[in-house]
């Protein structure tokens, strides 16, 4: 009789069991969910969800699904098409708040997170990759950045005998086709995904943005976001400057560029036949290439250096499994060093 007397009064509560949860471990929640998508919708349970999940420090930003651009593009910019329409699904969860700068895109990664006022780290995925291959060969590949391009990782095999021990029939000349495609892949996700988050949430100290095929990864570690935002401010004064002067206002929009420009780069690349990995794996053609800025203060002083730092660049590109396993191996292969101007 007692029991039930205390049951009926704990029902009768009117104190809710769960606002007893402090606030510290319901934020850990929230980062462990981390999906956008999710956390919007936990702000209509409660008011209390409502005040906590802007807090929330860890976010993935995922894309489901792609819709027609509404603004033209160049027909041979398949990316750009993909990135100017990619982020409506997500912007029908929200009631964002009127831009100040109505030039900017209502699409955009930075006003879909405009409700998240403490973002520390934030992955971007996107639905697929940015490369167009022709059947049976597969492209992997890593770029850092800060202002520009740190380093990039690329890895590129054939899968099965089609097409002999070759990459591709074009040989050289396509893998070099295949590493410039990559670097402008990056350096577009870098521009449309990356620089426009860190500018508006102060907070970011990583950013990561990939892909459900896993083609491609573009990361912006702490020191690379400080570096970003410590260029703007030059980069505002020098558009300021230009502003100001009429012969250059038609210039200043005109020579804006679609993507990050990539600086003149150092590629060291490595080329294997026909690789064989454990469990029976076997990658024909496979091609390594750790493309570095000439000019990006490596401190590589003898080729030892820049061929033990490179090492330690591709060894961690991929992490373990099959792809580590054939960086590993290529890397102890002979390599072969070309340059490139920026573009």
């Amino acid at each position: 009789m007692m029991n039930n007397l205390r049951y009926e009064q704990s029902v009768n509560d009117d104190d809710d069991v769960f606002d007893r949860v402090p606030d510290s471990l319901i934020h850990l929640i929230f980062n462990r969910i981390s999906d956008v998508k999710t956390l919007i919708r936990c702000r209509s349970v409660s008011r209390r969800f409502s005040s906590l999940v802007p807090q929330a420090d860890t976010l993935l930003l995922r894309v489901d699904r792609v819709v027609s651009a509404t603004d033209p593009v160049d027909a041979d910019s398949p990316l750009l098409t993909f990135l100017r329409s990619v982020f409506k699904p997500i912007l029908d969860l929200v009631s964002p708040k009127p831009l100040h700068d109505p030039a900017r895109s209502q699409r955009s990664p930075a006003q879909i997170l405009r409700g998240f006022d403490r973002i520390r780290e934030l992955y971007l995925e996107l639905p697929s990759g940015d490369l167009r291959l022709e059947k049976g060969a597969m492209i992997r590949w890593r770029a850092e950045f800060g202002r520009t391009l740190r380093s990039c990782v690329i890895l590129g095999f054939r899968t099965g005998a089609v097409g002999g021990g070759d990459l591709v029939g074009g040989g050289l000349k396509m893998r070099v086709v295949w590493t410039i495609t990559a670097l402008i892949a990056a350096s577009a996700r870098h521009y449309y995904m990356v620089r426009e988050v860190v500018r508006e949430h102060e907070g970011v100290e990583r950013v990561v943005v990939g892909d459900r095929e896993e083609e491609g990864t573009v990361v912006m570690e702490r020191d690379g976001v400080r570096e970003c935002r410590e260029s703007w401010e030059e980069e505002e004064e020098d558009q300021d400057e230009a502003r100001a002067s009429p012969s250059n206002r038609r210039g200043v929009w005109w020579g804006r560029s679609n993507r990050t420009k990539v600086p003149a780069v150092r590629m060291r690349m490595r080329h294997v036949p026909r690789l064989e990995l454990s469990g029976g794996v076997r990658m024909d053609g496979a091609t390594l290439v750790v493309v570095k800025p000439i000019n990006g203060g490596g401190g590589a002083e003898t080729e030892a250096e820049e061929e033990e730092e490179i090492s330690g660049t591709a060894g961690l590109a991929f992490g373990g499994g099959v792809y580590g396993e054939a960086v590993e191996k290529l890397l102890k292969s002979r390599s072969y060093i070309l340059e490139m101007n920026s573009f």
